[in-house]
């Protein structure tokens, strides 16, 4: 059995100026470590990635922290007015189902990192509003008022916020300014994560015992997400004007601190307990400043902080 081997007969020469294999390894077409981003072109922006860790943030543990209601009934109850601020701030946290699904209805839903982050989130922002409900009376006389003199009014605003305006908006949305609608999510959620910090830090040492403790553990657990949130809208603000105009709308449409797109009328009493120290009025107003700072155009007006100016009597 013979065995043939091919063999070239072409007796042309080498053309000088055609491409090496070395070059043709080398071009962005065959290049493997060039593929990945074959695809981007001016018309697509490239992925946003910071350095907030996503992967480590959902391996961290998330669970509920117990609150020691025994301890807390033995130490004594809590003054009006912090029952008062501690609603208002557990009336927030207990949002983040609301703010996740507005966000994730739109192009943000589409955001790898955004999405991974918000399913633990929303974990952790359960059991912040479960601890915080805790340390919370159960009888309204103890605060003097009714919890919320418009508590059912204002759920059905809410249900009606939900269930009807977000799917309506939604699409809206996405259709208008696509993928820049992530960037007023972002500067949307870093504000209300770094006032939501900066109010239990202000509360916690106004309180004392188990109290003291779940609050100073609450405002702790919001670090990260004030890490995030803020490194993902300075990185989409400040890399596109659309992006920044777009932030600006979003922030211009609905207070950050109206959780969920609808006003709590317990809030303004919360933010005036915490606007009698001048430190504590500017930690809350520098929570909002690291974004507003970076938007095109004059300050947006904030009407939540004109009740820090207030004295609780």
């Amino acid at each position: 059995m013979t065995s043939r081997t091919a063999v070239s007969t072409s007796s042309e020469a080498p053309d000088p100026e055609a491409p090496t294999p070395s070059d043709i390894a080398g071009s962005p077409a065959i290049d493997p470590a060039a593929r990945p981003y074959l695809h981007l072109d001016e018309t697509i922006s490239p992925v946003v990635l910071t350095d907030f860790d996503v992967e480590a943030y959902t391996r961290k543990g998330h669970g509920r922290l117990p609150v020691d209601t025994e301890l807390l009934s033995v130490q004594g109850p809590l003054p009006a007015a912090m029952v008062r601020a501690l609603r208002g701030w557990q009336h927030l946290e207990a949002t983040a189902l609301a703010e996740s699904r507005a966000m994730l209805a739109t192009w943000t839903g589409n955001e790898a990192r955004v999405t991974a982050f918000l399913a633990t989130w929303l974990v952790e922002r359960y059991w912040l509003a479960r601890a915080l409900r805790d340390l919370l009376p159960t009888e309204p006389s103890v605060t003097g008022d009714p919890p919320h003199p418009s508590a059912g009014a204002c759920g059905r605003v809410r249900r009606i916020q939900v269930d009807r305006v977000q799917p309506l908006l939604a699409p809206l949305w996405s259709a208008l300014v696509g993928e820049a609608i992530t960037a007023g999510h972002m500067a949307r959620m870093a504000i209300q994560e770094a006032t939501l910090q900066a109010g239990l830090q202000a509360l916690a040492p106004q309180l004392h015992g188990e109290a003291r403790r779940v609050v100073e553990w609450a405002a702790e657990r919001h670090e990260d997400p004030v890490r995030f949130f803020r490194a993902e809208a300075i990185a989409r603000i400040t890399r596109s004007r659309r992006e920044a105009l777009t932030a600006r709308a979003v922030l211009a449409l609905t207070s950050p601190l109206d959780g969920g797109g609808v006003p709590d009328p317990g809030l303004d009493a919360a933010l005036a307990v915490i606007g009698t120290d001048p430190q504590q009025r500017a930690a809350v107003h520098r929570a909002r400043f690291e974004i507003t700072r970076l938007l095109p155009g004059p300050d947006l007006p904030q009407r939540h902080l004109a009740a820090l100016s207030r004295t609780v009597v």
